[in-house]
């Protein structure tokens, strides 16, 4: 469970940083939600396709992409 909050708290810090305006600060907290997502992934705690949408979604909704 410990898990799956860190990629709560991860995915709302890297939002709060982008609409602050602080996009650098966005870049290195997306950083740590890739490490949460894919460290989640390779304990189990969540599916790895599940943590590709993850990652694709947020980035697409933070940065445009």
């Amino acid at each position: 469970m410990l898990r799956r909050s860190a990629i709560r708290f991860w995915r709302k810090e890297v939002l709060r940083l982008v609409h602050s305006g602080d996009v650098e600060g966005a870049r290195r907290a997306f950083a740590m939600f890739q490490k949460a997502v894919d460290k989640a992934a390779i304990r189990g705690a969540i599916h790895p396709n599940k943590a590709a949408r993850l990652k694709s979604r947020l980035y697409a909704q933070a940065f445009g992409g």
